[in-house]
């Protein structure tokens, strides 16, 4: 993997960030139904968020807890991997959406659908991977040593990696619509004969990571206001007061901002996901597919994959 992007600077990043996400839906925006995959998978995060707090809620309040812990239950072993299925499924539609944009077709959301079901038993084990590597960092060893530290880095080097090569081969699988073993070795390939210039492409997991370093102080302002809006309803809501270190305040405001802050958690991480859809199938299409790109587009993506006017505007 290249450096070149990882190595950018922090204000470099931003930059970079900003310009991905302005305009990867912008560039294929013709089509609306573009957006459908993204929708859907935002749904599916809020009702899987509000299920997580309505259990949550019980809790706190003490009523109606077997069903909370039944919501919990259902939640983390049945929904949750099936979430990850699903975003798979929508993601290999949103590649097909995008890619029949830049070749210059206009298809509906209910046509890529049909188009990804063909490649359902390679996309279920893009899924299972991903299932096994999010359990696998549920499982980290949170001990000392040496070795709990070299096996947590392993792990999480593991889990970025595998983030980044499914990202590949999605466009490999829904536009080539060849069998996963035979994609490995053809985007080791792949690598070797990227233009210098799209090198960069490379690192660009590391826009998810700084979306959540620029958000994080946002989360935290609004994590405060929500103690500090507690902290006056104390007298209001006395049955509902946490006392922390001498420090009281009802715990109320702080479930709903907690709440806000999920949401809003969701909605970032499903735009960033699909911001990498919509880059790495463009940069697919272009290295192995560039033919088949419309003329008028050819350039407008290539500057889209080097981000030129995003370093124009320095």
């Amino acid at each position: 993997m290249s450096p070149q992007f990882a190595k950018k600077s922090f204000t470099e990043g931003v930059r970079d960030t900003g310009y991905l996400l302005r305009n990867s839906f912008k560039i294929i925006g013709k089509n609306s139904d573009t957006l459908k995959p993204t929708v859907n998978m935002i749904i599916v995060a809020i009702i899987l968020n509000t299920i997580f707090f309505g259990s949550l809620l019980s809790f706190l309040t003490g009523r109606y807890i077997g069903w909370g812990i039944l919501a919990l239950v259902v939640l983390l072993f049945l929904l949750t991997p099936a979430k990850i299925f699903y975003n798979i499924r929508q993601k290999a539609n949103l590649s097909w959406l995008v890619y029949n944009s830049i070749t210059g077709s206009t298809i509906s959301y209910q046509d890529a659908h049909k188009h990804t079901k063909l490649q359902k038993p390679d996309l279920r084990k893009i899924a299972l991977a991903e299932v096994g590597l999010k359990y696998l960092g549920t499982q980290r060893n949170k001990e000392g040593g040496i070795g709990s530290v070299l096996m947590n880095l392993f792990m999480g080097a593991l889990i970025e990696i595998w983030d980044l090569l499914s990202h590949y081969m999605l466009p490999g699988v829904v536009v080539e619509q060849k069998p996963i073993d035979k994609l490995v070795d053809e985007i080791k390939t792949l690598r070797n004969n990227v233009p210098a210039t799209l090198m960069g492409v490379f690192g660009i997991d590391f826009v998810g990571h700084l979306v959540k370093l620029v958000l994080l102080p946002f989360y935290l302002v609004i994590v405060a206001l929500s103690v500090g809006v507690g902290y006056l309803l104390t007298s209001v809501i006395p049955s509902t007061v946490w006392t922390v270190e001498g420090f009281s305040f009802s715990w109320v405001p702080l479930f709903v901002g907690l709440f806000m802050v999920s949401i809003i958690a969701s909605i970032v991480s499903k735009l960033v996901e699909s911001t990498k859809v919509i880059y790495f199938t463009i940069f697919y299409s272009c290295i192995t597919r560039p033919e088949n790109i419309i003329e008028e587009m050819r350039m407008e993506l290539t500057q889209f994959l080097r981000m030129e006017e995003a370093k124009a505007e320095v």
